[in-house]
């Protein structure tokens, strides 16, 4: 796990921790044989820098759906003692509704809303078939509204009572089950990114390998393809300063 470049500024400490972590997911998917992709800003940082983005302060991985919830079931008995899962009880970056794993000390940030935040963490993404690209159908709306319901802190009243109901139902888990395979495919039914971009799934399949950090990652098959879709063509081209986004501000090393 070679990393020379800034060793000891919070962010690139964060990604030296975050690279660890993409160690784990890593060496648990081959073990229990889960096929899973590096995506988003840490596929982009592999083609582009072969490593993260300098200015990134996040790492992600993707799954198909049967592959998500074969690693949801293994995943957190699997994690070394000093990462943790997000769960309704441990969510101390917000609460999603996918798979996110933590590490709690060593940083402070804050995030968008300006509420402050401790440790790092890296996300893990399912992915549900779609009948057809760029066109969200009658059901998928449905489904896709009532799945990404988040669980609310407090059953104080009827209605976060019915949210908790919903919640616990994991309708997305129901859907995948009846959901007929095509030939591409999204962010997960329950995520705020449904839709968001729709990958061919054979530019996905069969994974292939690609370096990050001086390590090996799968990567889908067609990266060029994977990364235009949800970049444009000129993905390759580093964009200006002012244009550069990170979910982090004012990461702080709270540990030495």
């Amino acid at each position: 796990m070679a990393i020379d470049k800034e060793q000891n500024s919070p962010l690139r400490r964060a990604q030296i921790t975050m690279l660890e972590m993409l160690l784990v997911v890593d060496n648990i998917c081959k073990t229990e044989e889960i096929p899973y992709w590096i995506t988003d800003g840490t596929l982009l940082g592999s083609e582009r820098h072969k490593g993260f983005i300098p200015w990134d302060d996040d790492a992600d991985i993707g799954m198909l759906r049967k592959d998500y919830t074969r690693f949801k079931k293994v995943v957190e008995s699997k994690l070394p003692k000093k990462f943790k899962l997000e769960t309704e009880t441990v969510h101390t970056h917000g609460k999603h509704n996918w798979l996110k794993i933590l590490y709690l000390e060593d940083f402070d940030w804050i995030d968008w809303h300006g509420i402050k935040r401790r440790g790092i963490s890296i996300d893990i993404f399912p992915y549900d078939f779609v009948n057809a690209p760029n066109k969200m159908s009658m059901k998928e709306k449905i489904v896709h509204r009532i799945a990404s319901i988040k669980y609310p802190s407090e059953a104080n009243n009827m209605k976060n009572k019915l949210r908790r109901v919903i919640n616990k139902l994991q309708l997305q888990d129901v859907y995948s089950q009846i959901n007929p395979k095509s030939d591409y495919v999204t962010y997960g039914i329950e995520t705020p990114y449904f839709g968001w971009a729709y990958y061919n799934i054979h530019d996905i399949f069969p994974l292939k390998e690609g370096i990050f950090e001086n390590e090996r990652f799968k990567v889908p098959a067609n990266p060029k393809h994977y990364l235009t879709t949800l970049y444009g063509e000129d993905y390759m081209e580093i964009p200006e300063e002012h244009k550069r986004q990170s979910h982090m501000t004012n990461l702080t090393l709270i540990k030495e």
